[in-house]
């Protein structure tokens, strides 16, 4: 059996597989997208004092050996649970299991940003350094003025929408020539894919969008979800905070490198961001906060 995207799949979702097979290679990245736990964990807290695996609801064995393991239904994955049980282990490397250290699909600038993210350096850069006749920077950051909205628990940005719709309207026979072969005309909604944090971002994206005139159906338009395990010649990242939005931004929460890790790594060519650039604060040891040293500025 072959488990692909093992890191999104929770324990209790996958495990019982298990039992149909004799041999399973289980394929996946912690650092990347992260499962959609619908467990909670008191759920977990219940069911291991009701199965006598606790003694207390208070015991805290259950952090310090189940959820590094990756065995609890609110915090663990198949990944998390094929890694404990592995026994291959590289000496200069963190996690258990084969590690695959090359990588072709980025430029070096944008697949260097990752590296410093989440892998501690250890990825090989073979793709090699973009060229000159680029379009754009690989890595690169157009300042948007003003700030998100919230709507029905989610946020969007208005003015980042139309930066967006007007960015695509502006460079789109541009794009379309550069990545357009053997004389066969290439559509921009094949080239480009857009990721927002947020649902609400995403709809009103799709809605301006397609009055803008654009296939909205072939777009790789959504959450950083949508294009986990695909890619495009150009990413564009709609961050949607602007300045005075409280709280921790969705992308920094508890300082994972998930989110940010596979936006960026699905641009072949250009990661481009939207963004009040006065939210990216560049001493910050944040996913954002490294991102803003990666990328260059339009102002």
């Amino acid at each position: 059996m072959l488990v692909d995207e093992a890191g999104q799949v929770t324990p209790e979702v996958g495990i019982a597989t298990f039992a149909l097979a004799k041999q399973v290679v289980i394929v996946g990245d912690v650092k990347q997208i992260e499962p959609i736990w619908n467990v909670s964990n008191k759920v977990d807290v219940g069911n291991l004092k009701k199965s006598e695996i606790i003694k207390t609801y208070d015991d805290v064995i259950y952090e310090k050996e189940f959820d590094s393991k990756g065995f609890l239904s609110s915090t663990g994955s198949i990944m998390k649970m094929a890694q404990n049980a592995c026994n291959i282990k590289s000496d200069d490397i963190d996690e258990k299991g084969v590690t695959l250290l090359e990588h072709r699909r980025c430029y070096n600038e944008i697949i260097e940003y990752c590296n410093v993210l989440a892998y501690n350096g250890k990825l090989k850069a073979l793709k090699g350094e973009a060229p000159e006749d680029l379009l754009f920077p690989p890595m690169y950051c157009i300042h948007v003025d003003g700030g998100s909205t919230s709507l029905n628990s989610s946020r969007y940005n208005q003015n980042e929408v139309n930066a967006i719709v007007n960015w695509l309207i502006t460079n789109k026979t541009a794009i379309e020539t550069k990545y357009g072969y053997n004389g066969l005309d290439e559509k921009i909604e094949n080239i480009v894919g857009i990721i927002t944090p947020f649902t609400g971002q995403k709809n009103i994206l799709r809605n301006a969008l397609k009055n803008a005139g654009f296939d909205v159906n072939l777009f790789k338009l959504g959450t950083v979800h949508a294009l986990q395990g695909a890619e495009r010649s150009i990413v564009l990242f709609s961050m949607v905070y602007g300045k005075g939005d409280s709280g921790t931004m969705f992308f920094d929460r508890d300082n994972k490198p998930n989110m940010l890790n596979v936006a960026v790594s699905r641009a072949k060519d250009n990661f481009i961001v939207f963004a009040n650039t006065e939210i990216l604060d560049k001493e910050a040891k944040t996913p954002s906060g490294i991102l803003a040293n990666h990328l260059i500025y339009n102002n």
